[in-house]
């Protein structure tokens, strides 16, 4: 589904700085993977490039048989609207619109008829638990409320591949489970293919497995296996093998 071939990436400057180096990853149709790793590690980059937000400097990246750095400026915006879905820390949702138009932006950007449009978006809805909001403006609504949206906005199109960032980092504990069942049950139902990077150890145990970054390497990885509080004991001591500032990852929500 997603194949990462030797991917390097090197910003230049008076110092250049080398962000990822020889990265090779394999993400399966319908599986769900994290990405964690000390600040600086190359977490974001690695995302960034999956996303076609940056390009690597080196390597191959390839998401259902494409690569998206190869494609015209058009057809790579085709392709981020329709095999992509983006999940924000910061939401990322236009204040200026209801939630019911931040939901449908993608599919107004492809020109889809009004009416498929509103029906999309109270199914959607409906899933995920926003249905009494939908007139509401993004400030109007609490934190865990505007993830929903946000999640809501990303699956409209039934995208392959969901990058999320850092989906928790704003959010209380209560509404990070929330938001976490709800994008396990996303990967489990739709079987769409989630990534997702992250400091917090509690979203993170809720993937199939977790790829630990270093430095811009590949550091090691891990399956979950039957039991999640296993899982999130396993990546506890991972994280504490690596190292790094205490600020590097939040603190420990059970």
């Amino acid at each position: 589904m997603l194949k990462l071939t030797r991917v390097s990436k090197v910003y230049e400057g008076k110092v250049a700085f080398r962000a990822l180096t020889d990265i090779n990853l394999d993400i399966d149709k319908g599986e769900f993977v994290a990405i964690m790793g000390p600040s600086g590690s190359g977490k974001t980059t690695l995302l960034n490039i999956i996303s076609t937000n940056d390009a690597p400097t080196t390597g191959e990246v390839n998401i259902e048989g494409h690569d998206p750095h190869k494609l015209n400026k058009n057809a790579l915006a085709k392709f981020r609207r329709t095999k992509l879905g983006f999940i924000f820390q910061d939401f990322n949702l236009l204040h200026t619109l209801t939630v019911e138009e931040n939901i449908v932006l993608p599919l107004t950007l492809d020109g889809a008829r009004v009416k498929d449009m509103k029906d999309k978006a109270q199914l959607i809805a409906k899933e995920l638990g926003i249905e009494a909001i939908m007139q509401k403006r993004t400030y109007e609504i609490s934190g865990g409320q505007a993830q929903r949206v946000a999640i809501a906005r990303a699956m409209i199109h039934k995208p392959k591949l969901l990058l999320a960032d850092e989906p928790t980092g704003n959010l209380d504990s209560k509404a990070s489970k929330d938001v976490m069942n709800m994008l396990e049950a996303i990967n489990k139902k739709e079987k769409t293919s989630l990534l997702m990077v992250t400091h917090d150890p509690q979203a993170a145990s809720y993937s199939d497995r977790v790829i630990f970054i270093r430095d811009g390497k590949l550091h090691s990885e891990i399956h979950r296996g039957d039991s999640r509080q296993a899982f999130f004991q396993k990546i506890i001591d991972m994280l504490s093998l690596m190292g790094g500032d205490g600020h590097d990852f939040s603190s420990v929500r059970v």
